[in-house]
């Protein structure tokens, strides 16, 4: 038993209520009330307080079930068999569980056997656990990503008879000015968004394309021997399409944090505080 325990016996009441309730969905059971709210009235006229009722139905019969939860560092006794015993058949309830994160005495697991009541350990795993802090594998989370990337690649722009050349890998022609008659810098860029636009539409990938463009006004590129007025000019580039789809698994774990062992039915299982219940096999349990 974890010496740092986190949980109460309000705790421990909600999980052995959730236990029962995962288990027995596929087998029609339901919980019909837990705590301190769950509460019958006997033939006897006694309110009997339940921790966890359960209820499922065998043809037409309705078959109860009382779960008493004993969150204590001590080890159940009889007298818990016999007070759930009594509680039963003045409450007219056919069936019962005890369930103890401490275990039971010698005399408690015969007198339970001899009235027909199961007993149920369920406790925190601790280091003398075998299970304690064990990972367990419970699926795997296939990722793929199709993606593609499309680029209109320039290498140059010509102005007349002068042709400026550039790295396509860098997008250096984004970065191209000009300037007008005051002396302000230009961009090209509306005029390059378009040549992209145009190239990605034709879909011709690692061909080279050329597109003429004429400007809205007068714009000047200084040049060795002076300054060249630019009213036209063309793009040439290329298109390329890069497949970045990607793959990617991802094996989903999750750690013990709970045992749970039936002591009749010589069952036993592991609960994560996630949720997931798992039956621990022969060759997993402690010696």
């Amino acid at each position: 038993m974890s010496e740092t325990s986190k949980i109460n016996w309000q705790d421990y009441e909600a999980i052995t209520k959730y236990v029962y309730e995962s288990l027995g969905a596929q087998y029609g059971i339901k919980v019909l009330g837990y705590g301190n709210a769950c509460k019958l009235r006997g033939q006897s006229g006694v309110m009997h307080q339940i921790d966890v009722l359960t209820e499922q139905f065998e043809g037409n019969k309705s078959m109860r079930t009382a779960i008493e939860c004993k969150y204590c560092k001590e080890k159940a006794n009889k007298d818990i068999v016999m007070k759930l015993s009594e509680t039963m058949l003045d409450s007219g309830i056919e069936k019962g569980i005890i369930v103890c994160k401490s275990g039971f005495t010698k005399d408690t697991v015969m007198y339970a056997e001899h009235k027909g009541i199961k007993l149920v350990k369920l406790w925190e795993a601790g280091e003398s656990d075998v299970d304690y802090k064990k990972e367990i594998e419970f699926g795997t989370l296939d990722i793929r990503l199709n993606t593609t990337r499309t680029r209109a690649n320039i290498t140059s722009i010509t102005f007349g008879d002068k042709t400026i050349h550039f790295d396509p890998l860098t997008g250096a022609a984004y970065l191209f000015k000009l300037r007008d008659a005051s002396g302000r810098e230009v961009s090209l860029n509306p005029y390059l968004l378009k040549f992209a636009a145009e190239v990605t539409n034709r879909r011709e990938v690692l061909k080279n394309i050329t597109l003429d463009y004429s400007t809205d006004r007068k714009l000047f590129l200084d040049v060795e021997n002076g300054v060249l007025a630019v009213e036209k000019f063309a793009v040439t580039g290329f298109l390329t399409i890069d497949d970045l789809s990607s793959k990617k698994y991802i094996t989903l774990t999750d750690q013990v944090w709970m045992i749970m062992e039936e002591l009749f039915d010589k069952r036993r299982m592991s609960l994560s505080k996630s949720g997931l219940i798992w039956n621990i096999r022969e060759t997993d349990r402690s010696p």
